[in-house]
């Protein structure tokens, strides 16, 4: 498998580290952390991968989204995390933005799960 670029933004420092390990466990090794996504994507190569955390501020995500798209920057969308209960599913809002949603998986992660993600990859 080529080496795949991993970007965490996540709000929770415990959740990045956790995130990072279990990209290491697999195998990834090329794992960034940031909590500003426009300065991260525009230093380095694109993105294969970024995290984002599925309860993340609605209008936050919107503006990340468009971000996202306009810059072309990510090649796939991994969300951690489930919606809470009345609030829209970011995953959903990402596709119809016409972003490339890898899978969603729900918090704590499985490993199994993210070993199924990079195995399509």
């Amino acid at each position: 498998m080529r080496q795949l670029n991993v970007l965490i933004h996540q709000a929770r420092p415990y959740h990045q580290m956790l995130l990072h390990q279990a990209f290491n466990a697999q195998g990834v090794y090329s794992v960034r952390v940031t909590d500003d996504v426009p300065t991260a994507t525009a230093r380095q190569r694109p993105v294969d991968v970024l995290v984002l955390d599925q309860r993340m501020p609605r209008g936050y995500a919107r503006r990340l989204f468009k971000y996202l798209v306009q810059a072309s920057c990510a090649g796939g969308l991994l969300f951690v995390g489930c919606a809470g209960a009345g609030e829209m599913d970011l995953a959903l809002e990402a596709r119809q933005y016409g972003l490339n949603v890898l899978a969603e998986l729900p918090w704590p992660m499985s490993m199994v799960g993210l070993e199924q993600v990079l195995e399509r990859l």
